[in-house]
């Protein structure tokens, strides 16, 4: 289904029980259109149609505001944000420590770098986490995967099976990097977006969809620096 805020997946049940065509949203599932049984493919796509404006206001409804992620002392992990504590050191490293996450450098300049070090590899070990996670169920095992700065496309298949995948999906929720990676995954099997690839994905994850997240909060991961997480300009 097309929105002005760009295309929805819309689940179609067929129910003996209705008496009427209704769209609701399904908790963990998402837009359900419910019709009487036989209701042909006409009378679908016309209450699709008029629908239409009531899915988009509903959907703007369940999506949360900004997170905030350009604070000074705050850094984000899998969607939560945590304290961010600077100590003064000779060699610039970043780690947990007592409940934070610490930034060891000689000075702020040196910080930020060393923050984004440690965005990349911890993305790395979630991202490499998530894959063994879900590969073996999909049958599928990449060739490469790299975790990259890509801020249009949080994840991508190549023709030789590598996968790559952006970073900063460590700041999203877990549920939401464990999306994208199985989109990913999905497409090891069949590399366009047919009807095949949604029906390998759908049974993979059938609670989850990761594109409302994405396009809501999608320009604030892609905008974030770690020196907005160190304070400096």
């Amino acid at each position: 289904m097309l929105l002005r805020s760009g295309a929805v997946k819309v689940r179609l049940r067929h129910s003996s029980r209705a008496r009427c065509l209704r769209l609701v949203l399904v908790p963990g599932v998402g837009p359900e259109l419910v019709v009487p049984s036989r209701t042909g493919t006409k009378a679908i796509d016309g209450a699709l149609t008029t629908l239409a404006p009531w899915l988009e206001r509903a959907l703007a409804r369940q999506l949360p505001g900004a997170l905030g992620l350009a604070r000074a002392g705050v850094a984000w992990h899998a969607g939560e944000e945590v304290p961010l504590r600077l100590v003064t050191a000779k060699r610039a490293s970043a780690g947990w420590s007592v409940g934070a996450l610490e930034v060891r450098a000689p000075d702020a300049e040196e910080a930020a770098p060393a923050l984004e070090r440690w965005y990349r590899s911890s993305a790395r070990a979630a991202l490499e986490a998530s894959i063994e996670r879900q590969a073996p169920a999909i049958g599928v095992a990449p060739a490469t995967v790299a975790v990259r700065d890509q801020r249009t496309r949080w994840g991508s298949c190549s023709s030789r099976g590598t996968l790559s995948f952006s970073w900063r999906l460590l700041l999203a929720p877990a549920w939401v990097l464990d999306d994208v990676v199985c989109h990913e995954l999905c497409h090891l099997r069949v590399a366009n977006h047919s009807q095949a690839f949604w029906g390998l994905f759908a049974s993979h994850r059938p609670a989850a969809d990761s594109r409302p997240w994405l396009r809501a909060h999608g320009s604030e991961l892609a905008a974030y620096r770690p020196a907005d997480s160190i304070g400096t300009p």
